[in-house]
């Protein structure tokens, strides 16, 4: 039954496998690029080679969709609108595939903006969809569903597109589907259905049939998923499209599973793999060991079952590391992608500036020779220009000494990245000669720990990431502040019910007090991170049976604010520890905080936002002693 559920969700995290791009088009794109043309068929190819690349090779495509949106605004304004507004959504794609959702929200915020001015119902329907979509990829269902519900409204317009309106009703069957409302489920893919049909649209409708087949299964409808995956997969094979069919046969498996036909679904399993390493999906490839080893444990193969179990971990630690990478790779990316912009506009700017000096030099010296007036003007224009030489060398010495300023704040960032890594990678070590040795010894106590192991290493991978990537948007100073009013009990609990697990395995206790109706002004995702960073540190560092408390109250020394404070039960800090966190660079030394299992980067990025806000950070602690730390931030009206 778990594997059927991994089953079931993996193939309602999005359409059936995406068209994987031709080699041949990418290439043909590139050879285009690089030959001289206009400004607007230039950004039509950047755009169209960013949405062939953006589901299979989103690090790769997030290059070309940066550099055109940064063409799309140097475009004349009554240019700039259609170019700009198809750039801004393959781009926001390609974050949210590489799992970037602030950035992501922010292109698509810009976007429907965007769309509203220019009256385009389409591209408003499509942005709603992108943003549900993203919310319930994080689990806020409540949020998506307020997109989705503004994209219905939107998609009855004759205007939207059958591949928008498609896309829409799958996205809204699948939130139903993840809330266990499953006869709505079936009503939305089955519209969906019907109108890929209706435009003679075979990919999709694999994809929905697929999905009614994956409903079918979770709601016990045995005798309708055959039908159903018979006709996908038939669709499929006629287009050759290997994923889909690897999709479609792992959802057999399961489903001769359910039949109690171990024969049938050990076929299907083993057409799955190979269709899956045939086109490299490796996330097929993995459903399929699991199948594997599942069946090959219940014909108490165990020599089998273990052989198959070994690949999946395997291949299971490859893509756990292959993602982790790519995050990091993506981010890269984006800087490097935004720098580039910003150097071109600025060479932009410089060469018309030279252009034009040119222009007036010339003029003069061709006048000098008529006019001893001219003369004198020229010399009064060369004084002007050492002038302004020496204050353009007066600027360039001051962003040297930003950039190597700059430079100094990467190393540190990767440096405490590198240190950070050692723990979640060191416990997941851990873990893998754990399993040899509890299997050795068949100890069957020792193997239910380690779930929660791994369990715990990911979340501090997951923590670090997440401090990294938000870090790396504030510095280029493109991450916006938007200050909504926000209950303070809402994120106390929202706070606690995400360390609970963690604090409860080691004995750990949170406790919260806030008054009833108290509310912040602020930036929901800024004031989430700076409690989850708080109250991460106070696990991380608390023995086994600490407490950590809450609470918030209006600041009795200005009305306008709030005090929100963590107080643990540690070990407290030395004095010298505390200056150096506070009055130090936005990034710690590493030699500052010697005795941390982390280098200060989730502290930085707290006092970060906590400035954003116009508010204060304050540390109260002693050796032994426990720490509280104090935030304020403006109170709602």
């Amino acid at each position: 039954m778990q594997l059927i559920t991994l089953g079931t969700w993996l193939m309602l995290a999005g359409p059936a496998a995406a068209r994987q791009p031709s080699a041949t088009s990418v290439e043909v794109l590139r050879q285009k690029l690089a030959t001289r043309l206009p400004d607007t068929t230039r950004l039509r190819l950047l755009t169209t080679l960013c949405y062939e690349l953006h589901n299979e090779q989103p690090a790769r495509a997030l290059r070309y969709g940066g550099v055109a949106v940064a063409l799309a605004r140097t475009l004349p304004a009554d240019e700039r609108a259609p170019g700009l507004l198809r750039s801004l959504l393959t781009l926001a794609s390609c974050y949210a595939n590489l799992s970037n959702g602030p950035e992501a929200l922010s292109l698509l915020s810009e976007a429907q903006q965007l769309a509203r001015a220019e009256n385009n119902s389409d591209a408003l329907a499509r942005t709603y969809t992108a943003q549900g979509s993203i919310y319930h990829e994080r689990g806020d269902s409540a949020t998506a569903w307020q997109h989705y519900r503004q994209a219905l409204r939107v998609v009855s317009q004759s205007a939207v597109t059958p591949r928008t309106r498609m896309k829409l009703l799958g996205n809204v069957g699948s939130l139903y589907y993840f809330r266990k409302q499953y006869p709505q489920a079936m009503h939305f893919d089955s519209l969906a259905l019907a109108l890929a049909r209706r435009s003679s649209d075979s990919t999709a409708e694999a994809t929905y049939l697929s999905s009614l087949a994956t409903y079918q299964l979770q709601t016990g409808q045995l005798s309708r998923v055959k039908r159903l995956l018979t006709q996908a997969l038939a669709i499929s094979r006629r287009q050759h499209a290997v994923r889909n069919q690897a999709d479609q046969l792992v959802m057999f498996a399961m489903y001769y599973i359910q039949n109690d036909d171990p024969a049938r679904a050990d076929v299907a399993a083993r057409e799955a793999l190979h269709l899956a390493r045939q086109s490299g999906y490796l996330e097929r490839v993995l459903d399929s060991y699991s199948i594997l080893a599942a069946e090959a444990a219940e014909r108490s193969d165990y020599r089998q079952a273990y052989e198959w179990n070994k690949h999946y971990v395997e291949l299971n630690d490859t893509l756990n590391n292959r993602e982790t990478f790519r995050t990091l790779a993506a981010s890269q990316v984006s800087y490097e992608t935004q720098e580039r912009a910003r150097r071109l506009r600025q060479l932009t700017a410089q060469n018309e500036e030279q252009v034009w000096h040119s222009q007036v030099l010339g003029g003069t010296v061709a006048v000098l020779a008529i006019c001893l007036l001219v003369a004198v003007y020229l010399h009064r224009n060369l004084r002007r220009s050492r002038t302004a030489l020496a204050a353009n060398n007066q600027a360039l010495e001051k962003a040297s000494v930003e950039l190597r300023g700059v430079a100094a704040s990467k190393d540190r960032l990767y440096a405490i990245v590198a240190h950070d890594l050692r723990g979640p990678v060191t416990a997941f070590a851990g873990v893998t000669s754990l399993i040899d040795s509890y299997i050795a010894q068949n100890d069957q106590v020792g193997l239910a720990r380690l779930p929660a192991l791994v369990r715990q290493a990911s979340e501090s991978l997951n923590h670090l990431l997440d401090n990294v990537l938000n870090w790396a948007v504030s510095q280029t100073g493109e991450l916006d502040c938007r200050p909504a009013p926000l209950l303070v009990s809402e994120l106390f609990a929202e706070c606690q019910a995400l360390y609970q697990t963690t604090a409860a395995a080691s004995w750990q206790h949170i406790t919260m007090a806030a008054p009833t109706g108290l509310r912040l002004m602020a930036d929901r995702n800024m004031a989430r991170t700076i409690l989850r960073n708080l109250v991460g540190n106070a696990l991380k560092f608390m023995p086994t049976g600490g407490h950590v408390h809450l609470e918030a109250a209006p600041d009795p020394a200005d009305p306008q604010m709030v005090l929100l404070s963590c107080t643990d039960t540690g070990p407290g800090m030395q004095p010298g520890t505390i200056a150096a966190l506070m009055s130090g660079p936005a990034l710690p030394e590493p030699e500052a905080t010697p005795r941390a299992k982390g280098l200060g980067l989730g502290l930085a990025l707290c006092r970060a936002f906590v400035h954003r806000h116009g508010g204060t950070l304050v540390i109260q602690s002693r050796p032994g002693a426990g720490t509280n730390v104090t935030v304020s931030l403006p109170a709602a009206k």
